[in-house]
């Protein structure tokens, strides 16, 4: 029985991985202008690191964390449950709790290009296995509203240089830790009285975390959020202030955004500044990619083990890398590959082919990307389509006149000029036809 890859998962395959590096090329360069320095957290974390950070009422949590289970356990301290990572926020800022990261640094800024794990139901645009690029600003320099807006403008940035267009910029703010019990309490009051007809499953979602039927699904459900006069009610006299600077900073910045009372996303350590951009050309899956502040997080992570002498602030951001590349070819916006491959030498006669494999060696060497044909001593014109297959730049000939005069012929696979040079001159003159190209 042919074996494939688990539902839910896919290769990224050889023809496909030109677009994935344009994207984390471009990702690195961005992070690099912002002074972003990269982090690479485990694959797998102690199931209680996400039950703690992300909500034990969360979906996230009740429903798609993939849980690991060793078979050999040697001892009790190795005795523990783990799980796959389903976001980067939370390994990220176990992390700078671990190596105490923020006694020397007043501000960490943070990037990850990694892939991430949910135990989701198969679809278009959610898989169980996906990539995120993220970015987390953590340290008790990370409480101005200001890095708000900086956050908010990379993420932006980001989408905009690997080419996407046409998404939408939704924000709100839920306040301080305070801000959101109230903004809790008049919900469930808001409510009352008006879920009856509702499922059981938004009914359990107002008992356990009113929150989660701001982004319910359900559309009966939907219908009576709508109804509801949200606004920024719950905010403090010092949560609109902080808001407000958010805003301004934005539109200093020119980032488009559009306020959204209702959103609050999915996990629960979100505080302050919540934001999600989106692209409608997706269908159901329309998320790009979303943030948000979480103060809190890193002393509620600390398990009480040092006291800190501020208050350590925290926002970051995730974008999915499939969507991104769904939404690109959405939008007919591929990318352009040009081979890498400069050189490829063929053999006139099978007994050249020592002599071929010696020539490119020299040419990789030489810091020229090089191949040959490995067939055994297939035809010339077999080799010069196999050339043409991998898209080479040039094709060199080691035919039998060539020996005997100690020269290469190089073919400009472009043009179709060709000239003979000495092997002594051969990386010297095909570099000078390399730099031309």
């Amino acid at each position: 029985m042919k074996i494939s890859a688990p539902r839910g998962t896919s290769d990224i395959l050889p023809e496909q991985i030109a677009a994935w590096q344009n994207i984390e090329q471009t990702s690195r360069t961005l992070f690099k202008l912002y002074n972003y320095s990269e982090i690479r957290t485990p694959v797998f974390e102690e199931t209680g690191l996400f039950k703690r950070s992300l909500g034990e009422t969360t979906e996230v949590v009740n429903k798609q964390l993939l849980e690991v289970k060793s078979q050999r356990v040697t001892n009790a301290a190795e005795d523990a449950q783990f799980a796959l990572r389903p976001e980067g926020t939370a390994p990220v800022v176990r992390a700078y709790n671990q190596y105490d990261i923020g006694r020397e640094v007043f501000l960490s800024k943070l990037f990850y290009i990694a892939p991430m794990f949910r135990g989701e139901r198969p679809q278009k645009g959610r898989l169980r296995q996906f990539h995120q690029i993220g970015a987390e600003a953590i340290g008790r320099g990370a409480n101005h509203p200001l890095l708000d807006a900086e956050m908010i403008a990379l993420c932006i940035h980001l989408l905009k240089s690997f080419g996407v267009s046409d998404f939408k910029l939704r924000i709100n703010s839920l306040g301080s830790a305070e801000d959101k019990k109230n903004f809790a309490a008049w919900l469930r009051s808001a409510l009352d009285g008006k879920i009856a007809h509702l499922s059981d499953e938004c009914k359990g979602q107002y008992e356990r975390n009113v929150f989660r039927l701001l982004d319910s699904k359900d559309q009966a459900c939907r219908d009576v959020i709508q109804g509801l006069d949200i606004g920024t009610r719950h905010l403090s006299d010092s949560g609109c202030a902080y808001f407000e600077q958010v805003k301004q900073s934005l539109d200093q910045l020119g980032v488009v955004y559009e306020v959204s009372p209702q959103l609050v996303r999915g996990l629960d350590y979100y505080t302050h500044t919540v934001f999600e951009v989106s692209y409608a050309g997706l269908g159901a899956q329309d998320a790009l990619g979303a943030g948000g502040r979480y103060n809190g997080l890193i002393e509620q992570l600390d398990g009480g083990d040092r006291r800190f002498p501020e208050p350590v602030g925290a926002i970051g951001f995730a974008l999915g890398i499939e969507r991104i590349l769904l939404a690109l070819e959405a939008q007919g916006k591929q990318v352009v590959v040009k081979s890498s491959l400069d050189a490829f030498v063929i053999a006139g006669k099978p007994e050249f082919a020592a002599d071929v494999l010696a020539c490119v060696d020299l040419l990789r060497r030489q810091g020229i990307a090089a191949d040959m044909d490995f067939g055994a001593g297939r035809p010339v014109k077999k080799q010069f389509e196999q050339a043409n297959k991998l898209g080479a730049a040039f094709v060199l000939v080691l035919g039998e006149e060539e020996m005997k005069s100690g020269e290469v012929t190089i073919k400009d696979m472009a043009t179709g000029a060709q000239a003979r040079v000495s092997k002594d001159r051969l990386v010297e003159e095909l570099k000078l036809r390399i730099v031309r190209a």
